[in-house]
């Protein structure tokens, strides 16, 4: 017996990329009665994998690819890499996990609730999991979050998936058909691997690409590209409902914020649930944005008011995002490892006065001036990575500024300027960039900088 997949029978399955996305491959094809075939560019991590059901196999060698029915790529996989354009050129099939999870794993009677966009993606879907749950929806969060959706297998039936998906996953998907489908927002990022913005948008708005009258897409139209979006979707034939969002006007049949309160105003009758102040945690502008989109979600899925009001508030926020990890000796240290773009920078450096900033890493192909009316916020900046000497050279015109190179040094010198000042300030460690010229994820950088701040307040 052979495993089929869109109507092709699959003896023999080729997974490109071994990280988290392709070891969930593994595990998933590896009860199906197919031969698996496996290869990492990195050494290291193909002689990782230590696995009966796999077989390295050098997809470079054109007899080796030729070998396989199907090739799944993981997210990390650029689709010009020699591998994949050989793959088309042969003709063989290329798919994601998030079609063979719609094929195989998704049951008619489940429910899918995918979120995608440049930033908030992450704070967004762990809302609406967390609602949902505290409705005692039997309810699923993963993705690009967390565990990969492949791993997402709960026996029990009436299943509500909660997916946060990448640019990456979108880009090669097909077949998913989300019931609600979520635009947060749209910046500039991952232009390196999209090659324009407007590929990059296109990737986004693949997400809605399936839906019908029968589902429904929020969009927040704050930007350009999400109102086009909002637009194109609104001409569509049997497309989806759509519920707008926007910190810049009050929506009608939407949830939206007004004089500091959430007001829902879905099916037309205001609700007020009560000042924000008082039902979150969360700080900052955009998490207004977040919760927004994120009770429009969970009340389309039917999550009452009264559970809103009685639960938003237990929700703290993620770990890396605007993180309070101590306030000691007037200094507040605060880990927003998260921010990987200076989009999501900007949004931290507004939450604070009085700002001690440790950026720098990877940059992406953002402007610095584009944070330049954030700078009356910040004292200083310590800049680390591969680009602290882009960020001295710039902000050095602004504030004092220094060129760590690491964030040990970083923090360390932090510290001593934070020691001569007597009023209160803020240590914010929003790096703006990528984590992949030192650590690992943006997860590894931040739990070092905890790491060391709890170290100095021993």
């Amino acid at each position: 017996m052979t495993y089929l997949y869109k109507n092709i029978l699959l003896k023999k399955i080729g997974i490109l990329g071994l990280g988290l996305s392709g070891k969930s491959v593994i595990g998933y094809f590896k009860n199906k009665n197919v031969k698996i075939y496996i290869w990492d560019d990195v050494k290291k991590n193909r002689e990782g994998i230590k696995n009966k059901y796999c077989k390295i196999s050098n997809f470079n060698e054109t007899s080796n690819l030729e070998n396989i029915d199907l090739l799944f790529i993981s997210p990390g996989i650029d689709l010009n890499h020699t591998i994949v354009l050989l793959a088309k050129k042969l003709g063989i099939f290329i798919t994601g996990d998030l079609d063979i999870f719609w094929q195989d794993i998704f049951q008619c009677n489940d429910e899918c609730i995918a979120v995608t966009g440049s930033n908030g993606k992450s704070t967004v879907s762990s809302i609406i999991n967390f609602l949902l749950t505290s409705n005692k929806v039997n309810s699923f969060l993963g993705g690009n979050i967390g565990i990969p959706v492949l791993n997402l297998k709960p026996k029990s039936n009436n299943r509500t998936y909660v997916l946060e998906v990448s640019s990456y996953q979108l880009e090669i998907m097909e077949n998913l058909k989300p019931n609600i489908a979520i635009l947060t927002n749209l910046s500039f990022d991952h232009i390196e691997r999209h090659g324009s913005f407007a590929s990059y948008v296109k990737a986004k708005e693949k997400l809605f690409m399936n839906q019908d009258s029968s589902d429904i897409a929020v969009i927040n139209t704050d930007s350009k590209e999400g109102k086009k979006i909002y637009k194109k979707l609104k001409l569509k034939i049997n497309g989806p409902k759509l519920i707008e969002i926007s910190l810049r006007k009050k929506n009608k049949n939407a949830f939206y914020y007004s004089r500091g309160e959430i007001i829902n105003s879905i099916n037309k009758n205001d609700f007020s649930l009560g000042k924000l102040s008082e039902i979150s945690s969360l700080k900052g502008q955009h998490n207004i944005e977040n919760i927004l989109i994120a009770l429009t979600a969970v009340f389309s899925n039917g999550v009452s008011n009264k559970i809103i009001k009685r639960y938003l508030p237990k929700f703290k926020g993620l770990p890396h995002r605007i993180e309070e990890v101590t306030n000691n000796n007037n200094i507040l240290f605060i880990n927003d490892s998260k921010s990987t773009n200076l989009t999501s920078s900007k949004v931290a450096l507004s939450c604070f006065e009085n700002i001690i900033w440790i950026a720098g890493g990877r940059r992406k192909n953002e402007n610095f001036s584009f944070i330049k009316d954030k700078i009356i916020n910040i004292r200083a900046g310590f800049f680390i990575g591969e680009s602290s000497a882009q960020f001295y050279r710039y902000f050095n015109n602004y504030f004092y500024s220094k060129n760590c190179v690491n964030l040990q040094i970083a923090l360390s010198e932090s510290i001593k300027y934070a020691e001569l000042i007597s009023e209160k300030v803020v240590i914010l460690f929003s790096p703006g960039c990528a984590s992949f010229d030192q650590y690992k994820n943006f997860e590894v950088r931040g739990e070092s900088f905890k790491k060391q701040v709890l170290k100095y307040n021993r």
